[in-house]
């Protein structure tokens, strides 16, 4: 209840006990007066919303963690004056949950017919798909006694990419395949072994359209190769709910999505092949690709990417099975679960190198066995020969990577 309600809500009721008190008609008079005035003041308030018309345009439908994004609103008035209406906008994460980012503006004094230009900013903290809007107005009665809110115009769903970090080049994270085989990658990288024929899909070559089958078919289809097999990268993601801890944007989950996708992206840039495997993910991203679409595929999977009910273990042997032999392997997760060195021994085998990447978050919150099973993991690996990195946040990619390759990593590290 506003004041100004208050104050004449107060007044009604003290003229009408002391008209009731003395049988003074005046008193009756002026708490009638009050109570004219209250309703006014509330059905004014209801007109208010019909007055404005808001539409809003969004310049992009994709964006990244952290950075700036910046609708615009364009609010017309179709009736009396408008003064002091406020338009709030907000962006609501339908993947993260409790991750909320919202502003208010202000309204400029409206004539009838008029219309008005308003550029939000909005940076949403963390990644996944965002609900963004319907704009909601807000304004009150020229007393200011009733404040109305009204929902305006179309919701837009916005997908927000995780926030990536610069790591070391690939050839830094290797054992010296990296180095070797890197002469003349940019001449055999269309090379392979011939898989089979598919459908074309945005971002692939033209260079490797069948033209044949494209006839027969009348749409466009491309050869596929077997990725070359030490130019391939391999991430596989811990998407178990019970293996992560902490909330929100600074959660265990968030920063292995985070390094999945600074390695993702790394990994591309220097133009190999590149797999995401986690728990959930498209088919489409745990088969290595190359190229700026294949990115854009991961980045939207992992946007997107859900706790998962099935344990990382369950699911880690049969997708390292599946890792072309040679491959850069990358295996992120916090470690959480017994029997996980054991489980990575006994298909690697065929991999080249092997990285674990043990996430560590704020442990003062966390159950007691991500304090004491991480420590044991981590010694297993090393035992077992695996590289280890630890990972406390997101930014701490690259030296986590620079640890884990071994002496004198953090000199090659620097080395771009």
């Amino acid at each position: 209840m506003s004041r100004n309600l208050r104050i004449f809500s107060f007044a009604a009721v003290i003229f009408a006990t002391v008209g009731l008190m003395n049988d003074a008609t005046v008193m009756y008079v002026l708490a009638g007066v009050c109570a004219a005035v209250i309703l006014a003041a509330f059905l004014l308030s209801q007109l208010a919303m019909t007055r404005l018309q808001v539409e809003m345009h969004l310049p992009a439908r994709r964006s990244v963690a952290g950075a700036a994004i910046r609708p615009s609103l364009t609010v017309t008035s179709v009736g009396s004056i408008t003064v002091g209406a406020v338009v709030e906008l907000t962006a609501t994460n339908l993947t993260v949950p409790g991750v909320e980012v919202a502003q208010r503006l202000l309204l400029p004094p409206l004539p009838p017919a008029s219309s008005v230009g308003l550029e939000v900013e909005l940076r949403p903290p963390a990644r996944g798909r965002y609900r963004l809007g319907p704009a909601l107005l807000i304004d009150s009665d020229p007393l200011g006694m009733f404040q109305s809110r009204s929902a305006r115009g179309e919701a837009f769903d916005l997908v927000v990419f995780p926030r990536t970090y610069d790591v070391p080049r690939v050839g830094a994270w290797e054992t010296g395949f990296g180095r070797f085989f890197s002469r003349g990658r940019d001449a055999r990288r269309d090379r392979g072994e011939f898989r089979g024929i598919r459908e074309h899909t945005p971002g692939d070559d033209l260079r490797h359209v069948h033209w044949k089958v494209t006839a027969h078919v009348g749409e466009l289809a491309v050869k596929e190769y077997e990725p070359i097999r030490h130019d391939v990268i391999s991430i596989h993601l811990d998407l178990g709910a019970d293996a992560h801890y902490g909330a929100g944007a600074t959660s265990t989950l968030e920063t292995a999505i985070s390094a999945a996708a600074s390695l993702a992206r790394a990994g591309l840039a220097e133009q190999r092949s590149v797999a995401v495997i986690g728990r959930g993910l498209p088919p489409g991203v745990a088969r290595p690709g190359v190229g700026q679409a294949h990115l854009q595929r991961i980045m939207v999977a992992l946007a997107e990417a859900q706790p998962s009910r099935e344990l990382f273990i369950a699911s880690l042997p049969a997708g390292l099975r599946q890792v072309p032999r040679g491959a850069s392997v990358f295996i992120i997760t916090t470690g959480a679960e017994e029997g996980l060195v054991q489980a990575i021994s006994s298909v690697r085998s065929g991999a080249g190198s092997v990285t674990l990447l043990i996430v560590e978050g704020d442990l003062q919150s966390a159950d007691q066995r991500f304090v004491e099973r991480p420590r044991a993991t981590m010694q297993a690996a090393r035992a077992a020969g695996m590289a280890v990195g630890l990972l406390r946040s997101p930014a701490s990619l690259k030296e986590a990577l620079a640890a884990a390759s071994g002496p004198g990593a953090a000199d090659r590290a620097g080395v771009a």
